[in-house]
């Protein structure tokens, strides 16, 4: 009995150390790890790399549209991923946890940041879709220039 209290104190512990810093990545487009720009539409950079496509009113109206929905949609996996890891915290912490209710759980987790990809990707695909062939030109030799790993550098974080 002492060691199970012993060891749900240690994670009791763990979780709080982990929680404060879970809050300083929770950012409103995400944390560290995502690296597509068209969901921080919003951040400067961003804004001059579409100053910088010499977009049409409509192009523009259309990605402000865009940018509104994938907000959205957004929000809303980052939410579900949210309140599934708040329930695998609570599954483990059970004093008799269930392997096969966490294993879903980390499943269902899986699953959410699958769709998280997904939905990056087909709104790269979307954004595309929307600009010339020299724009996109554009964008992809600015993005190169950008990338970490690619030779480009980007910038102080």
């Amino acid at each position: 009995m002492m060691m199970k209290s012993m060891m749900k104190s240690f994670v009791i512990g763990g979780m709080l150390l982990v929680m404060p810093v879970t809050g300083l990545l929770a950012r409103p487009h995400g944390g560290p790890g995502m690296q597509d720009s068209y969901s921080r539409m919003d951040r400067p950079r961003a804004e001059r790399m579409i100053d910088n496509l010499s977009l049409t009113p409509d192009q523009r109206e259309a990605l402000q549209q865009h940018r509104l929905e994938q907000r959205k949609t957004m929000i809303n996996l980052r939410s579900k991923l949210a309140l599934l890891r708040t329930d695998l915290a609570e599954a483990a912490l059970k004093d008799k946890p269930n392997m096969r209710q966490i294993d879903r759980i980390a499943d269902k987790i899986g699953n959410v940041k699958a769709q998280m990809t997904k939905e990056r990707i087909r709104s790269r695909l979307q954004v595309r879709g929307m600009l010339t062939d020299e724009q996109q030109e554009m964008m992809d030799s600015r993005r190169l220039m950008m990338s970490p790993g690619k030779g480009g550098c980007r910038g102080m974080r």
